[in-house]
């Protein structure tokens, strides 16, 4: 129940589900640290804008840095180094992730102060111990405290190596532990798995390197520092929220970087006498004072312009089912008995039937009080069309297409060709007879194909030969001629 509230208040102010690249309307970059900023505005951090506000107020005021840590020295007139300094030595809580290469800066840098260095150097584990089994992307390995006594930095890394609930780095850093900072007790709270690897030098880890996480606290003072190395475990594609999330279920989360972030917060707030309210953040340089980030809404697709038919046909489709299961109800009758009852409803059918009735009779009443019927008179127009056109042959032509029978044309046209060859009728009105050459393999199909051309020009009964018959007709009449051409078959003389 309380991470699906906590799931529903993301989506209020943050929603996960659309971590996404940079640039896409409705979305937060991948890289980003949004979903970190919101944890602190749920934690009731609020973000200040002048570094000077937060180095007079360390008891109240937790200070954060991502990302590349060269370039702080903007913001504090004397360096980063003595500021930062100050600020634990007086009760702040320092907050410092990165994993980029810490510069040399003299006495102003803050690694230089703390005497410790960031190599700039990255690690890859296994795929078996690193999330998504992406190389560059190890699992952290908790330490073991020799002294345990709560409240403790090592809680924030009580979890398991691998599974949904390990701390999951990105392109995560190396860096030395600090010795002999005065008055500060110092802590390696986590490294890298077993058999990780330089992934520059494709070397194996050095133990003295092998190091994740560093606490730093002042033994007279709440003032309190973690170091990490790797500001990717914060960004917003590192927390682990699902791709996708529809408030309705318990949120699932892929790692345990959200609940990892939360308890690093509630560390660095814990230990003042007074509340730590404010929150100086600053990534990559610059200061950000927004921590509730609004997402902006993703643009609504456009309404696609649909013809009238295809809007219509998609009506019925959804409305027929639904008109089924009335009809099935019996719906429809069930409220017109409910409207007007039974009884009422024959009374109705009555006078309507009955007003039809009267309305066609009264209808051809008054069409035969006409003194000329419309449908008796002809116009020019009418008449002229009536008339026949072209000579006898063209009508009689044009009358057969009308029928969709040819035969008479069929008829003249096999005579006209078979005249040529003596195919007239032999005096007993038969058909005369048909010499085919011996060497014609296909002698009986030439025949029959013969003797139903002679029956369409000759035969006592019309042949019906339709529009569509014609052409084959006109080509095996012409295949016939060809081989009479030569000499595959004649007519003879009847003795």
């Amino acid at each position: 129940m309380q991470r699906r509230a906590l799931a529903l208040l993301i989506l209020m102010f943050l929603p996960a589900s659309v971590i996404a690249q940079q640039g896409t309307g409705g979305t937060i970059p991948v890289s980003g640290s949004e979903l970190f900023r919101f944890a602190l505005h749920k934690n009731d951090l609020s973000p200040l804008s002048n570094p000077i506000h937060a180095i007079q107020n360390p008891k109240s005021t937790v200070i954060v840095v991502l990302g590349n840590t060269n370039n702080l020295g903007q913001h504090f007139r004397f360096g980063a180094g003595r500021a930062f300094r100050q600020f634990v030595a007086d009760g702040g809580a320092l907050l410092i992730a990165t994993d980029m290469a810490t510069a040399p800066q003299g006495n102003q840098g803050w690694a230089q102060v703390f005497g410790m260095e960031v190599t700039g150097l990255h690690v890859a584990a296994g795929r078996d111990r690193s999330y998504k089994g992406d190389l560059q992307r190890p699992f952290v390995k908790p330490r073991v405290p020799q002294f345990f006594q709560s409240p403790s930095p090592f809680e924030i890394f009580n979890v398991p190596e691998t599974g949904t609930d390990a701390i999951a780095t990105d392109r995560p850093g190396i860096m030395t532990v600090p010795h002999g900072i005065p008055d500060c007790d110092v802590e390696s709270l986590a490294g890298y798995p077993d058999g990780s690897r330089v992934q520059e030098a494709n070397q194996r880890l050095p133990p003295h390197l092998d190091h994740f996480a560093l606490s730093i606290r002042h033994l007279f003072g709440p003032g309190r520092i973690i170091v990490l190395a790797d500001n990717g475990v914060f960004a917003n594609g590192m927390m682990g929220f699902p791709e996708s999330y529809d408030g309705t279920e318990e949120l699932k989360f892929s790692n345990g970087n959200w609940a990892f972030t939360h308890r690093t917060i509630q560390w660095l707030k814990a230990g003042s006498p007074e509340p730590r309210t404010n929150c100086l953040f600053i990534e990559n340089g610059e200061i950000k004072t927004q921590f509730a980030v609004p997402v902006p809404p993703r643009p609504k697709p456009p309404i696609p312009d649909l013809p009238p038919d295809v809007l219509a046909n998609m009506i019925l489709n959804s409305m027929n089912p639904i008109i089924d299961e009335a009809q099935e109800k019996n719906l429809f009758n069930r409220i017109l008995e409910g409207w007007f009852g039974f009884p009422r409803l024959v009374r109705l059918f009555v006078y309507i039937v009955t007003a039809l009735f009267v309305f066609a009779g009264l209808r051809w009443l008054a069409r035969g009080q006409r003194k000329v019927e419309p449908g008796t008179t002809l116009t020019a127009a009418g008449q002229a069309a009536l008339l026949p056109r072209g000579g006898v042959l063209r009508q009689r032509t044009a009358a057969q297409i009308e029928v969709a029978n040819l035969y008479e044309a069929a008829s003249g046209r096999v005579r006209d060709r078979f005249d040529v060859l003596g195919g007239r009728p032999a005096p007993t009105g038969g058909i005369p007879p048909i010499l085919v050459a011996g060497d014609v393999n296909d002698a009986p199909v030439l025949r029959r194909t013969v003797e139903w051309l002679w029956s369409v020009g000759y035969g006592d009964r019309p042949v019906p030969v339709t529009p569509a018959e014609w052409d084959q007709l006109n080509r095996l009449l012409e295949r016939v001629m060809v081989r009479a051409s030569r000499g595959h078959w004649s007519f003879g003389q009847e003795a």
